[in-house]
Formats: structure tokens, sequence, C-alpha cells
């Protein structure tokens, strides 16, 4: 069996995503691109990482700039000339007497400053209480930070049908893949099958609800989806309003949840 690049687990042919590390499985024909943030492997067409959402370089990018040469170092300048000798010393008795002026004026001129400006009266104690001094004061306790609560299932599958809903307006194949199981039954033709019907249709609105939520354990439920949605024909431009209801299954895999299967229930028009 073939193994996946990025962390060597044997998976089966046509697989799309490793089911260990989520990296990009297919088409090993076009080599292997990898993911410079998280280091998964990616599709060689990629602009965007699945699992880290980092930017990638697409294929045939013309590579970077090459840096400038370092500028030549300027050419040594010229020494200078000797300097001129020292001026002549005064005569030692005439330094002396310089340096005991200097020292009498300073001496006057920190009397003068020290009689303006006199220090501030030290702080009184605080009053004793019947010949006592006053306790300290008691340190004031912190609450610990509480975790933020997880968010309930309801929220988290809603979440899950957020993103479909986006993918589905913005026709991104990313972000509608990452909605779905590594194990959903046949997951390349579910691929293929929004591709095709994108290429002759827009979603002008998707408005979902959620009904009948059954938890099945920490990382399964069940649930009924139902789409109220607006499409348009890109060729005739004309409007359809359907609603399809679903029976769907998610499962939680890598610690975020994604439709596992799904069965629809009814549609009308």
């Amino acid at each position: 069996m073939p193994q996946c690049p990025h962390c060597k687990t044997a998976y089966e042919l046509g697989q799309q995503y490793c089911q260990v590390c989520e990296s990009y499985l297919a088409h090993p024909e076009e080599g292997d691109t990898f993911c410079p943030q998280c280091g998964i492997r990616v599709g060689p067409r990629q602009e965007v990482c699945h699992k880290c959402d980092a930017a990638l370089a697409p294929a045939g990018a013309p590579p970077p700039p090459e840096a400038e040469p370092a500028p030549t170092p300027p050419p040594p300048r010229p020494e200078p000339p000797p300097a001129a000798p020292p001026p002549q010393k005064l005569p030692t008795w005439v330094t002396g007497l310089l340096a005991g002026a200097g020292v009498i004026i300073i001496i006057l001129l920190i009397m003068l400053v020290s009689r303006g400006t006199a220090p501030p009266p030290p702080p009184a104690p605080p009053p004793a209480v019947e010949g006592k001094p006053l306790p300290p004061a008691p340190p004031v306790a912190v609450a610990p930070e509480r975790p933020a609560p997880e968010a309930s299932l309801p929220d988290q599958l809603a979440k899950v049908l957020n993103n479909l809903k986006e993918a589905q307006l913005k026709k991104d194949i990313y972000l509608y893949m990452s909605c779905y199981s590594y194990v959903y039954p046949e997951l390349d033709q579910k691929r293929s099958d929004a591709l095709k019907y994108w290429e002759h249709y827009n979603f002008n609105n998707l408005v979902f609800s959620l009904a009948g939520i059954q938890p099945l354990g920490p990382d399964n439920a069940l649930a009924e989806v139902t789409w109220e949605m607006q499409v348009q024909n890109r060729r005739t431009q004309a409007l359809d309003n359907l609603t399809q209801v679903f029976k769907v299954a998610f499962a939680k895999e890598l610690g975020q949840w994604r439709i596992r299967s799904l069965e629809e229930v009814a549609k009308e028009r």
C-alpha cells in the first residue's frame, strides 16, 4: 500500500487526505508540495493550505528576485596630518590657585541652594489604637481565571453548516471539502459533483435549520438539517427556490466536527 509522504501512514489508493495528518494524497504524479507553515503535503495548485490556512505560492509563480550585490566599500581615506604639539602647561602654583578658587565658588553655591530649598518633613506615622500600631491591611484575594466554557453541541454542528454555506456561496472547494469526513462515501465524487454544479448554477441565498439532534457518545451525533436555497442558472439567469431535508451523521475527527454521511429525506420547490 502507498504511504503518506508526510507521516508515512499507509493509505488506500483513491484516498484524498491522510486520516492521521490531513496531508493531501491525490495526484502523486505531480510531485510533492508541502505547506511552509505546518509542513503537510498540499496540492500543487492550492493557494491556501487546507489545514492551517497559510498562503501558498501558486504553481508556475516566478522565483523571488535575487538580492542585489553588496556595494563595494569606499577606498581608504588618507591618513590625517600629525597633530600640533600640545600647548605649554601653566606653572604649578597657578594651577593650584585656580583649583582652590573653583572649590570655594562651588561651596558658596551649595550653601545658597540649601537655604532656599528645605527638605519636606517626613510623613507622620499612622495613629495608634490604645498604644498599639494598626495591623497591616489584609491581602486582596484574586479569583483565578476560569477557562472559557466549550461550545454546545448544536453550536458546534451549526459551525460546520455555516462553513458549508460559505463554501457554496463563494465556490470555495477547499472549504467545502473540509466539512466532510475523510471516510465519507465517494469523497472524490462529491468534490467532482460540486465543481460541475457550480459551473452551471450560482447560490444567491442559503439558510439552514437544525432539528432532532441526537448525541451518540462524545464523537458522533445525528441531526435533521433543512436547507432553504435560491439558485440561479448561469446560462438562462432563471431563479429557482428549493427546500431540501437531510438526515446527517456527524463525526468528530482530529478535534473538528465533519459530515460523515447524509441521506436526503425530502426535496420541494
